[in-house]
């Protein structure tokens, strides 16, 4: 039985928040996915709480303007433009500091809401004061569950075992992956270690307590370390199987963006040293496993290429690897001021 679902739902008659401000603000971000942006904001207007909520959307300064798309067909969001190029939690925070509701979602845009998935997150917190923040069932295009939506947090040595054998980019990532989206759709509502950065919600009250985003994570690791702040405040971290997101977002890598999986190593130096006292030898390990993950990858890809006679992501994970060798190894060298 799920842990949440025996309680009643919220009143009818306590819809709105408080002193005439929206009980949710719903938080986008945009950079270069208009078509996806126009999606989630549809799924948003055609599946809304049952209360007053506000969309807004930063746009990460894209190439092709973006507010006067949206404006033109959803004149009711409120957008804002980024100053500059930046990380996602720079533009997350810009656009939570400027959310009015009791309630605040972070949400990616390439997401599709489903009937009712923001009432079942509300009812959560409502309910329940000793719960920071929640996350919904993410499903793929497919139908299929993403498990990221509900995972356990990452030490080092974890990060070894998904780069070297668990990550979806590999055979074996993708066997163990079925077997564990087998547990996840069988999992009830509950506490959880971490979510998903795809769709987070938390009140405005616990925002106060917990804070921001961490702006030094530039991409990924960011949610990570809001579940695990949240929980080192004491508060726990709540899955809501009944509320269903639709999360578009490549999970199997079959788009390699070299920026990304960079910071993403970066992201993971940095996040280990701030909650793991992350040794040298440690930080060395953590380069020397990416290493190996990527030239895997690099050579597997080489061969499928060969076998497919076309194109595809050698290059880009070959290329990753010489970097790993080169400058990311520098950012695994002792640094006094990222120890902790």
């Amino acid at each position: 039985m799920s842990t949440y679902e025996t309680a009643e739902r919220m009143p009818t008659g306590e819809i709105d928040g408080g002193d005439g401000r929206p009980m949710l603000s719903v938080v986008i971000t945009n950079s270069d996915g208009l078509e996806d942006t126009l999606r989630c904001i549809e799924s948003i207007v055609a599946n809304p709480p049952r209360g007053s909520y506000e969309i807004v959307l930063v746009d990460n300064r894209s190439r092709v303007a973006a507010i006067p798309a949206v404006a033109a067909r959803f004149p009711e969001v409120r957008a804002l433009l980024a100053p500059r190029r930046q990380g996602f939690a720079h533009n997350y925070n810009m656009g939570i500091r400027a959310a009015r509701g009791d309630y605040i979602l972070v949400l990616n845009n390439d997401t599709l809401v489903h009937p009712g998935a923001l009432d079942h997150m509300i009812d959560v917190l409502r309910r329940d004061p000793g719960c920071g923040m929640v996350g919904p069932l993410l499903r793929s295009a497919d139908g299929s569950p993403q498990t990221v939506c509900a995972r356990p947090l990452l030490s080092p040595l974890r990060y070894v075992w998904v780069g070297l054998v668990a990550d979806l980019g590999l055979a074996t990532g993708r066997a163990l992956d079925r077997v564990a989206q087998r547990r996840l759709a069988r999992r009830p509502s509950g506490p959880v270690p971490c979510l998903s950065g795809a769709c987070m919600m938390l009140s405005r009250e616990m925002l106060g307590r917990i804070g921001l985003l961490d702006e030094g994570y530039d991409f990924y690791y960011e949610d990570v370390e809001w579940c695990r702040r949240t929980l080192d405040r004491g508060y726990s971290v709540g899955y809501v199987a009944e509320a269903e997101v639709t999360h578009l977002g490549d999970q199997s890598l079959s788009k390699v963006k070299v920026w990304a999986k960079r910071s993403e190593y970066l992201s993971a130096l940095r996040y280990f040293r701030q909650y793991h006292g992350l040794s040298p030898a440690g930080a060395r390990l953590i380069w020397l496993a990416t290493g190996l993950s990527w030239l895997l990858r690099g050579i597997v890809f080489l061969l499928a290429e060969g076998l497919a006679r076309r194109p595809g992501h050698a290059r880009a994970y070959l290329y990753l690897w010489q970097w790993v060798l080169g400058a990311g190894r520098a950012h695994a060298e002792p640094r006094e001021s990222a120890r902790i």
